[in-house]
């Protein structure tokens, strides 16, 4: 990489726009780009080509060149102190990037006759979001489907990835009924985890290629019209004191067993 000119300014236009990327979920989705920061997450953006940009301190420049080299050629140098006002963690790495949205909505081509799927309905906290999207591509889920959730491009959800963002097919649903359609259309069965005494254990489902397990909101699950969408109920056994599992945890179990079989 050849070297740059050093930004020191917070007022400077990339800076700016870094920032505004970062805070502003309407300027990500009509620029169409994320944040990134650190070091393994923007080299795993540049190995799947999803960097725009890379900006990079001056400290971190002259550590981190030879990683930083394959798919950028003209990083955005910036200064130490710049790295420290736009970093979002504890120790940053001073490495940075605007990396191409992965996000497309349902569709008919969305969608395959085989294929595993989770739904995602009023989920709202970033946490839970990329952990569920990483254990989603860990298990080689075929696509995360969103409906009313929280940003998955924050930079909350980005760093909890771990990079699976960067490989993960993350899909804009519509409203229940839509969604059922279209899951009709390529018979996929659906499955609500929900906390009812008619749904099923998972233990007895026949969860496997075809299906789609829906996931509700942190505090109030499902909404009837989305448990409505869904042919079976499921419920994961439990034999301790607790009510309900979080989340990501619940729907780690879930994703186990739709691809274990």
């Amino acid at each position: 990489m050849e070297q740059q000119t050093v930004i020191t300014s917070k007022d400077n236009s990339l800076i700016r726009r870094y920032r505004r990327i970062c805070e502003d979920k309407r300027y990500r989705n009509t620029e169409h780009v994320f944040a990134a920061e650190g070091l393994r997450l923007v080299c795993e953006a540049l190995q799947e080509g999803h960097c725009a940009s890379l900006y990079v301190t001056e400290s971190a420049y002259e550590k981190y060149a030879d990683q930083l080299r394959d798919g950028i050629t003209k990083p955005v140098i910036i200064s130490d102190a710049l790295g420290n006002y736009l970093s979002e963690t504890e120790h940053p790495q001073g490495v940075f990037a605007l990396c191409y949205t992965t996000r497309t909505s349902l569709g008919k081509d969305s969608l395959r006759r085989n294929g595993r799927y989770l739904v995602l309905y009023g989920l709202q906290d970033p946490g839970n979001m990329g952990m569920i999207l990483r254990t989603a591509d860990a298990f080689g889920i075929d696509a995360v489907l969103t409906y009313q959730c929280c940003d998955v491009f924050s930079p909350k959800v980005v760093r909890a990835t771990m990079g699976a963002i960067f490989r993960m097919s993350v899909i804009d649903a519509p409203a229940a009924p839509a969604i059922r359609l279209f899951f009709e259309e390529k018979g996929i069965r659906s499955y609500a985890a929900v906390l009812h005494p008619d749904a099923m254990p998972v233990t007895k489902s026949k969860l496997g290629k075809g299906c789609a397990v829906w996931i509700g909101n942190e505090g109030n699950g499902l909404p009837p019209e989305a448990v409505d969408a869904c042919e079976e109920k499921l419920i994961i056994p439990m034999q301790g004191n607790a009510e309900s599992l979080n989340a990501a945890m619940a729907a780690g179990i879930l994703m186990w067993e739709m691809v274990r079989k």
